[in-house]
Parts: structure tokens; sequence; C-alpha cells
């Protein structure tokens, strides 16, 4: 019987106000890193990554793990698990990214921006090439999204059955 509630748009608001505020405090405590040309220099450096901001405040880039800073082949980075494409493979990538994101560890580690941002990342482009796209994001803003999502969700569903109601109304003369 209490799950019922769950599914009102008085719950729904709630929730999203409720997620809606654990970002925002979120954002706010890592904003200064987390946006800073430091933090683009630092991460420029050690993933030979140019990140761009998107509008939902999601910074982002695509990197080629066996190219180094000045654009030659890195030997450090050189293929070491190949899938069936002769390309790294996924596993391989984020193992190698995650080794790097270490070695950022200083700068991960200030307001404890490593445990507030997420890193997503995923292939692109053509099969035989190792270019992967990363993600960095604030590790709430994806339950606000799905929160902001339920709640329109919701709000049209009631829409709806109001309309439906009313044009029954209506239709009988009752109105």
């Amino acid at each position: 019987m209490a799950d019922i509630f769950k599914y009102g748009i008085l719950y729904r608001t709630y929730d999203f106000i409720q997620s809606y505020r654990e970002y925002r405090k979120v954002r706010r405590a890592v904003k200064d890193v987390f946006y800073s040309n430091d933090f683009k220099m630092v991460v420029k450096r050690y993933l030979n990554l140019d990140l761009d901001e998107d509008w939902l405040g999601r910074l982002y880039g695509v990197i080629n793990p066996n190219v180094d800073i000045d654009g030659n082949f890195n030997v450090n980075n050189v293929i070491i698990e190949i899938d069936g494409n002769n390309t790294n493979t996924d596993e391989y990538v984020k193992t190698w990214l995650y080794r790097q994101l270490s070695l950022m560890g200083q700068l991960f580690n200030m307001k404890n921006l490593y445990s507030n941002i997420n890193m997503e990342m995923e292939h692109v482009g053509p099969i035989d090439q190792d270019n992967y796209l990363v993600i960095f994001e604030i590790a709430n803003r994806p339950e606000m999204a799905e929160s902001f999502k339920k709640l329109m969700r919701t709000t049209i569903a009631y829409m709806g059955i109001a309309a439906t109601a009313l044009c029954s109304l209506f239709a009988l003369h009752i109105i």
C-alpha cells in the first residue's frame, strides 16, 4: 500500500527536489577544481585529452591511448591485449585509463574530487582504430536527471487522465 504513493506527483516532486539539492551540494564542492584550467591541463598531460564542456556540465574528449601528447606512437601504451580487430580491448583501455588517473591522484584527492565525479568511456569511430570518448561528470547528475524524467512522465500521465476525464464529461453533457 505504501508503494502506491511513490507514483504520485507530490512524491515525484519531493524526490526531484531532494536529488537536485544533493546535486547542487556536490557540484558546489567540486566545481572550482573540476571546471578549472588546471584540471584540464593535468588531464591533457596524463591522458592526452582535450576536454570540452557540454550544456549539461559534463567534460568530454576523444582519446587514443596509443598516441602520446606530441601525436607520436607511444611505446609505453603498445597494444598488449588485442581483440579480433587487432585493437585494444575495452577492458585494457579502461585499465590504462584508471592507471593514468591514479597518477593524477593528487589532484583527484583534492576536495574529494575523485569520489564526486564519474568517468564513462565508449568506443567511437571505425572498429579498427582505438578511439574512445571519455566523459567526466558530477556523480549525482544522472540520478537527478532520472528523477526529473520520472516527475515529467508522472505529470504528463496525470494531465492525460485529467484531459480524458474532462473530455468524457463534455461528451456526456455533464459540463
